[in-house]
């Protein structure tokens, strides 16, 4: 069956939608900009967004919805945050997500003040058993609650940990293992590892199990201090189309292909910029099927 093509959701993507929406199979959702979160222990803590939430569902009728959350920080080693589930539950039954994606990085580490506080940035986790065992319950909570198959995303690192005791791959398949969970891989993420990092994307690809893998991410990002960052401030570049063209194919479980975006950077390339990265996907699609995709190295 041929991956789905589709766009995360931002401010910008409607005058997308509007004028391409027959390019766009579906659009994933980051539950956590749909609401105001006035913290722990208020009476009222999320506030809706209603209106973006009523402008959001016009463009869900005829396509699929999938979430993509931020906000839960599975390894972080403080309790689930269960309102914050039970709210992603909510637009979950109002929209329909066809399943459910989170970070494999920590963005809450504990405060003094207040139950957790945000660390800014998505933090490296440390590969063990013992993290695997921290995250499994959360996982598990969450597909009580949601009924859905749940991803984690490959992160992007700044600044390794050394002496782990598992590569990221070896994780993604013990996590896998101990509680069902599969791969959202985001070949840029990976892509900036490689220059943070050192590392190489075609050892990883190699080790990582390719029947785990069930979407992907695309994007673009800039240089800062001479470190690559996960931005999604340009068109997806050549490095990272040309993994895709190469390993696609392999990822026979593989449901969605997503270019991900901010809209501050819309103005960048527009609604023909992303037309044309659109076409791309279509086609990585259509590869994903015939393994034809030496045949588009050239693009």
């Amino acid at each position: 069956m041929k991956p789905l093509v589709g766009l995360l959701y931002n401010p910008a993507v409607p005058g997308v939608l509007d004028a391409l929406g027959n390019k766009v199979d579906h659009i994933e959702v980051v539950p956590d900009r749909l609401w105001f979160d006035n913290g722990f222990g208020s009476r009222d803590r999320f506030s809706l967004a209603t209106d973006a939430i009523e402008q959001l569902k016009r463009y869900c009728d005829d396509r699929h919805v999938i979430g993509h959350g931020i906000g839960l920080s599975l390894p972080s080693a403080i309790p689930l945050d269960e309102d914050l589930l039970q709210q992603v539950t909510k637009i979950h039954h109002e929209l329909g997500f066809a399943w459910y994606s989170e970070h494999l990085s920590m963005f809450l580490v504990p405060g003094r003040s207040v139950p957790n506080a945000q660390a800014g940035l998505g933090l490296p986790i440390i590969m063990s058993q013992e993290v695997i065992d921290i995250m499994a319950p959360k996982i598990q909570s969450m597909r009580n609650h949601l009924g859905l198959d749940l991803l984690l995303e490959n992160p992007t690192i700044f600044s390794s940990i050394p002496d782990q005791q598992f590569s990221e791959p070896q994780f993604f398949s013990k996590l896998h293992s101990a509680t069902g969970a599969g791969i959202l891989l985001d070949l840029h993420n990976l892509y900036a590892n490689t220059v943070n990092l050192g590392i190489s994307a075609d050892t990883y690809l190699r080790q990582l199990d390719p029947d785990l893998v069930c979407e992907i991410h695309l994007a673009g990002g800039d240089l800062l201090h001479g470190f690559h960052t996960d931005s999604h401030s340009q068109l997806t570049p050549h490095e990272v189309w040309k993994l895709a063209y190469e390993w696609v194919p392999r990822f026979k479980n593989l449901r969605a292909i997503t270019f991900e975006y901010h809209e501050s950077y819309h103005y960048r390339f527009g609604v023909e910029g992303i037309s044309k990265e659109l076409d791309r996907m279509h086609a990585l699609a259509s590869a994903s099927q015939n393994s034809c995709a030496e045949e588009m190295l050239g693009c």
